[in-house]
């Protein structure tokens, strides 16, 4: 799946990690919490209060999520992408 081929409806009907994780795999890049979520509410057209009212969230489900990992310089990759 290739998010910026994507419509804005096919995007609604993904979690927020599932977005961040097809962002950092079509970008290659890694991102600490604020930039990758920012991405996440703009390609879903959040407003700025969704973003400060969920931000927490999103960063508690990085954390939870077996896909990512958070890097020594603060930003997040995807876990495959790293030996454990």
């Amino acid at each position: 799946m290739i998010l910026s081929k994507m419509t804005k409806e096919e995007i609604e009907q993904l979690s927020y990690n599932d977005i961040a994780k097809l962002y950092l795999e079509e970008n290659q890049t890694t991102m600490n919490t604020a930039e990758l979520f920012k991405v996440v509410c703009n390609l879903l057209s959040l407003s700025e209060n969704d973003y400060q009212n969920k931000i927490t969230d999103f960063f508690q489900s990085l954390t939870t999520s077996k896909d990512f990992i958070l890097l020594q310089d603060g930003k997040w990759d995807l876990k495959r992408k790293h030996s454990v």
